[in-house]
């Protein structure tokens, strides 16, 4: 195998750091893949998780670039909301970057 450039270095550290997850973040992740804007609630009634799990997941996920909040006031004007939505192509990158080490 050859060596790595830096940049090819710098970009597996960074996918290995990303993937070091639990199973519950990576579920978390597929929550908010598949639903487009979620909610907290929404991750924790999906995954039968406390609140204070899924912001720990939805915070790591965030902080690794593969999901994006977007603040806004709730339907029912009772304060602010938070959606997560996933960064697809944030996904797709640390994919393609882990398959091309992997194969």
């Amino acid at each position: 195998m050859s060596a790595l450039s830096a940049a090819d270095a710098a970009r597996l550290d960074e996918a290995c750091a990303t993937i070091a997850a639990t199973p519950a973040r990576l579920r978390t992740l597929r929550v908010v893949m598949d639903g487009g804007d979620v909610t907290a609630k929404d991750v924790m009634e999906a995954l039968d998780l406390t609140r204070s799990a899924v912001g720990y997941h939805l915070t790591a996920l965030t902080e690794a670039g593969m999901i994006h909040e977007r603040r806004a006031t709730h339907p029912r004007g009772r304060g602010p909301i938070i959606y997560w939505s996933a960064d697809r192509e944030a996904i797709h990158d640390l994919r393609d970057t882990l398959n091309k080490h992997l194969t």
